[in-house]
């Protein structure tokens, strides 16, 4: 594989990561790879509050991850450069904490060694109320130290891992992550539909229920089969691809084809999930979103204005600056600024990266 077409296989692997939490693992095992690590973790820590740093997910030893959260993270000195350091930068020991005292000090000692491990390279995902997502790689013990290519691809990446890292938090704050909380309560206003891969339904809540009842409602049940009126075919190819039936489990959105600002989440369902537990089996649910485009998770997140938000809406089809400023009815200068703070916000360069990220968002 040639270092454009791994590039564009690990940016795509990282977006998946925004709606599907089971793809950290696979991003974390393929970057360690493909940067000359043995190792990867992502691990969350509260600097504002004594609150020890731990490892949530780990492509690492599992009782290295024990050691580490019971005991070792208390002699991290990864934690001294971390704290002040903002979103996106790296942090490379070996450069900044120095080979002399790295062999000196007594968490690479008692702690990275015996377990296999060398070189760390961290860098802050996001931080949000003082708590902070982390992504880590560690090398291999006595293994070559990565090349300038490896850094280079790294440095690539950064952008897109925390854009990533963010979303991923802002959708799991929108009370989408199903491995957070129980989204099946019947009280809640979401209506949520839990199926198989071949959509039998297993549970609906109160709110989906209700939506049944309509007449003119885009989905409907025949014999216990949750299918949709218009975009049959699709519905059905997500809903086989988030219950795992064309390769690894990937969620997805779907637009419904109807007069309102309504699409659906199709998100996998693993067996372990504390509300999957009486069914024991992987599942899929689909969520509707109602009167919530899709542009506006990134209205949320970005805080772009009503002006940029018109802007990107053009620039999301491909349009040129020319072309905006003659729908928008403005000058061209104007839609120049407007373009110079929507890279600003949105931590790209060029139009065709603005184009690209939303397209892989869906907006």
């Amino acid at each position: 594989m040639n270092k454009e077409m791994q590039y564009d296989e690990l940016v795509a692997l990282t977006y998946e990561c925004v709606l599907d939490e089971g793809a950290w693992v696979r991003l974390l095992a393929s970057l360690a790879s493909a940067t000359g690590r043995a190792h990867s973790t992502i691990l969350f820590w509260n600097s504002k509050t004594g609150e020890m740093p731990r490892i949530d997910v780990g492509h690492c030893p599992i009782d290295a991850v024990a050691a580490y959260n019971t005991y070792y993270a208390t002699l991290d000195p990864c934690r001294n450069f971390m704290a002040p350091r903002r979103a996106g930068h790296w942090y490379h020991d070996v450069e900044e904490f120095g080979a002399r005292r790295i062999a000196g000090d007594q968490f690479y000692q008692d702690f990275m060694r015996p377990y296999g491990m060398g070189g760390i390279s961290c860098i802050k995902l996001y931080e949000l109320d003082n708590r902070g997502a982390y992504l880590s790689l560690l090398s291999a013990i006595n293994a070559a130290v990565p090349g300038q290519e490896q850094q280079q691809l790294l440095q690539r990446l950064s952008r897109h891992l925390v854009m990533a890292g963010r979303l991923f938090e802002h959708v799991q704050q929108l009370e989408l992550g199903i491995g957070k909380r129980d989204l099946l309560l019947n009280q809640h206003r979401t209506p949520l539909w839990l199926v198989d891969a071949q959509g039998q339904l297993f549970f609906c809540n109160h709110a989906a229920e209700q939506h049944l009842r309509e007449p003119a409602f885009p989905l409907y049940l025949r014999q216990n089969q949750l299918l949709a009126r218009q975009s049959a075919s699709v519905l059905r190819a997500m809903i086989q691809v988030a219950g795992g039936k064309q390769g690894p489990a990937r969620a997805g959105w779907l637009r419904l084809s109807d007069n309102g600002c309504r699409e659906l989440l199709i998100t996998p369902v693993n067996a372990e999930t504390r509300f999957n537990l009486p069914f024991q089996k992987p599942l899929v649910m689909v969520a509707l979103l109602e009167n919530r485009p899709r542009m506006q998770l990134l209205v949320d997140l970005f805080r772009l204005t009503s002006a940029e938000i018109r802007l990107a809406e053009l620039i999301a089809q491909g349009l040129p600056p020319e072309e905006c400023a003659a729908r928008l009815g403005i000058s061209i200068n104007t839609v120049r600024t407007q373009l110079r703070s929507l890279f600003r916000k949105t931590e790209t360069e060029r139009q065709v990266e603005l184009v690209g990220l939303f397209a892989r968002l869906g907006a």
